[in-house]
């Protein structure tokens, strides 16, 4: 037993860290942490005394167990291979000879050339066609001698490296290998694997904790030369440090897609030196790690080639961890970037995106707290939609919002929606005011340029977004004809079509077509509430297919008589959405005070 040493007890893996006494107890212990840091009691102290250190920051990692407990039995490659994908006839074994000799297969020490054993052969004939091979978490361990070590550090690029050929005359053709999970300890036991597998492409080898990945100079050469294949590097929970992590990943050449989640990075050391890794990775998955700030991976800024980059289920939260702090800017290559599952709870990160990613085309952000708590400058709640739509608008280069294609009908919507809000928002708020709002929307100018700069009327009488009144809706309710043929109308009214109510935003779209209904004299639940919004959405100029070649929208400008209306001509029409009966308010549907919804059946 030693320190460093890895055991696993009933399927669950530890690593030992402490061999020796426990204050108020008699006898040996080992102090263990378990790669499930739920599994244990406390994390390396006990009583108040200090015994060991985890590399996990779990209160209940590690534990003490007797050595006496009986640990699960390690296993071979080979042997993990044969329980995993000849399992129905396990208590074989492989007999290596010469290679033009036939292999035998062997029980208890004796050969069998039955008939009945066609099938065994037919077997061991498809593990010899295996491409992927999956040997996660079956306690795989191979212990490397001074000789073959010795042989490694003679390899010059130029003579070949006497090496084993055990897993070769199985399974040669392996492409992707998983070793997570296992009870490696030295890097070596891996180089040991690969270095009989020469078509080697994808290995993962997540959740495993290794004693040491240094490497000696003298077998750098040759382990480089070992992983020259490999396309796919999975290094997934290990907890190896960000500087141990390069000195691995320098030994893969040509890898170029790179997955380091789950480590615990809270930040990626600027001071270490990116040189030695591969310049072919083009995409990096840091996922779930501790990362608060985009300022806290600026080192990766020196990969020439990154395309994709995956941080999601971090706490980002900034773009700088503080004010005075550069921002960092990545190289154009990159246009592909997953922001999802993080802290994100202001639109500040998202503004400051464009120059940090100036290649940015491909964006993912759900799951974000922003999301869920969304208001307009009139307090108005708005949806998780509602801020996608933003969200398109902020970021003029973007291709596509979590998986969806941004059309040119979508950013147009979106950026009418910003649009208004902008204006919104300015009209609530006194005009000295309009520097600072104007800040915060950094494509203010932009936006203006495309459609026109809208007129911002401000009321000297604004309603107190807390008041009463804050909370009420001007509805005006018009009927089409199909529904005037049917109402109950007074015909000495001259507006009788028309009504006008003031109703609560929560107020149920039920209770709204139960007014409507009987103000009317019209069955409530045939009515159809259509909302008349503010959105354009484009139409065909003749047939009312999509555009025909490219439209810029400076080409059709003019005013209406209220705030700033453009008129599209017969490309864009006015969006108008079906209030749908239900018991959601009516508020959730209108954007601002006051809204016009025409009524049919």
């Amino acid at each position: 037993m030693h320190i460093g040493q890895r055991l696993s007890f009933g399927g669950d893996l530890c690593t030992v860290r402490y061999i020796g006494e426990v204050q108020g107890t008699k006898g040996q212990w080992l102090g263990i942490e378990w790669d499930d840091p739920t599994r244990g009691k406390h994390n390396g102290e006990a009583g108040g005394v200090r015994y060991f250190e985890c590399l996990s920051k779990e209160p209940t990692c590690a534990s003490f167990i007797r050595p006496s407990r009986p640990a699960d039995e390690p296993r071979t490659f080979l042997e993990a291979l044969r329980y995993k994908y000849a399992f129905e006839h396990g208590n074989i074994r492989f007999v290596l000879g010469p290679k033009t000799e036939e292999k035998s297969i062997q029980i208890s020490g004796k050969e069998v050339k039955e008939v009945g054993f066609e099938k065994i052969r037919k077997q061991l004939a498809e593990l010899h066609e295996l491409r992927i091979v999956l040997l996660d978490g079956l306690c795989i361990s191979r212990h490397v001698d001074e000789a073959t070590r010795r042989a490694w550090r003679k390899y010059d690029g130029k003579t070949g490296c006497t090496t084993p050929t055990d897993i070769r005359e199985v399974c040669p053709k392996i492409t992707e290998l998983d070793l997570s999970r296992n009870l490696f300890e030295d890097w070596a036991e891996i180089v040991f694997i690969c270095e009989q597998l020469p078509e080697l492409k994808s290995l993962r080898i997540d959740g495993n904790r290794f004693k040491d990945v240094k490497v000696h100079p003298d077998e750098r050469q040759y382990f480089r030369h070992v992983f020259r294949r490999i396309r796919n590097l999975h290094l997934e929970n290990t907890l190896l440090t960000w500087e141990e992590m390069i000195n691995v990943c320098s030994l893969f050449n040509s890898v170029q897609f790179l997955v380091l989640s789950n480590n615990a990075f809270t930040t990626l050391d600027p001071t270490i030196s990116l040189s030695n890794l591969p310049s072919t990775i083009i995409s990096m998955d840091l996922g779930s790690n501790d990362l608060t700030s985009l300022s806290d991976i600026s080192t990766l800024q020196a990969l020439p080639q990154l395309q994709t980059l995956i941080l999601k289920s971090n706490p980002l939260t900034t773009t700088t961890r503080t004010s005075t702090e550069i921002h960092p800017s990545f190289s154009p290559t990159l246009t592909t970037l997953d922001l999802s599952h993080a802290q994100i709870q202001t639109w500040t990160l998202i503004d400051t995106l464009p120059p940090t990613f100036p290649g940015l085309a491909s964006l993912r952000i759900s799951h974000n707290p922003l999301f869920a708590s969304l208001t307009g400058p009139d307090h108005r709640i708005l949806s998780t939609d509602d801020g996608y739509m933003l969200t398109i608008a902020r970021l003029p280069n973007l291709k596509s919002l979590n998986y969806s294609t941004i059309t040119a009908k979508d950013r147009l919507n979106a950026e009418s929606y910003y649009l208004s809000l902008i204006v919104l928002e300015l009209s609530l708020a006194p005009e000295a005011q309009a520097e600072t709002i104007l800040k915060k929307h950094r494509r203010w100018k932009e936006l203006c340029d495309e459609y026109g700069e809208p007129e911002i009327k401000r009321s000297g009488n604004r309603i107190n977004p807390n008041s009463l009144a804050a909370r009420l809706l001007t509805l005006n309710f018009h009927l089409d004809p199909s529904a005037s043929a049917k109402a109950k109308l007074d015909k000495n009214q001259p507006n009788s079509t028309t009504f006008t109510a003031e109703l609560p935003k929560s107020l149920s779209i039920y209770a709204v077509l139960g007014i409507v209904g009987k103000h009317f004299g019209l069955p409530a639940m045939r009515i159809n509430l259509i909302y008349e919004t503010a959105e354009w959405d484009i139409v065909n100029k003749g047939a009312g297919g999509s555009v025909d070649g490219p439209w810029d929208s400076s080409d059709e400008s003019g005013n209406e008589s209220e705030g700033v209306q453009i008129d599209w001509g017969e490309r864009r029409v006015r969006r108008e959405v079906l209030i749908v009966p239900g018991t959601r308010g009516i508020g959730s549907y209108i954007d601002g005070s006051e809204a016009t919804i025409r009524i049919s059946l």
